[in-house]
């Protein structure tokens, strides 16, 4: 079931700029929250009541003087270790999910910021320029089909939907 997910994650995350909104994306996430939250419930509940059960037994054992071979208390003892497991895997699904969603997140983010600094040098461009006063790069692209002025980052045109160079 986990076999080559780290793979599938970096694969995903490759094109950043659709990685929250792709179907696959989409549904790898969910999984992983779905499976995740269920072992992270679970594992915590039974680390937290066999802790408690332990304890519980230890104090008794303790109290009697360990009198009636009063070895109980290590057997839930021994069973936190499944369950602490678990939570552990459980634990990191989640946080593999929410890593996709941040990706996705923080690259339309830095999408939005860029577009105000030439793709190429970085240096801030003014509303309405076509080319960059530093290095001369491109900051729109025209449509041969219909002439519209589109902005660099459009594979098709926003005006008759020509595909651009």
């Amino acid at each position: 079931m986990f076999k080559g997910l780290r793979d599938e994650i970096i694969a995903l995350n490759s094109d950043v700029n659709n990685v929250a909104n792709s179907e696959k994306a989409k549904k790898l996430r969910k999984k992983l929250l779905k499976i995740g939250l269920i072992l992270a419930i679970i594992g915590y509940i039974g680390t937290i009541g066999l802790f408690i059960c332990t304890a519980v037994l230890m104090f008794n054992d303790v109290s009697a003087g360990f009198n009636g071979g009063g070895m109980g208390f290590l057997i839930p003892f021994f069973l936190i270790i499944p369950f602490a497991i678990m939570a552990a895997i459980g634990t990191m699904l989640i946080k593999l999910a929410l890593s996709i969603i941040i990706v996705g997140y923080t690259s339309d983010l830095a999408d939005s910021t860029v577009g105000n600094n030439c793709p190429n040098c970085g240096d801030r461009i003014s509303e309405g320029e076509l080319f960059c006063n530093k290095c001369g790069t491109p900051l729109k692209k025209v449509c041969p089909k219909c002439q519209h002025t589109n902005d660099i980052k459009n594979a098709f045109c926003e005006k008759c939907g020509e595909k651009l160079n």
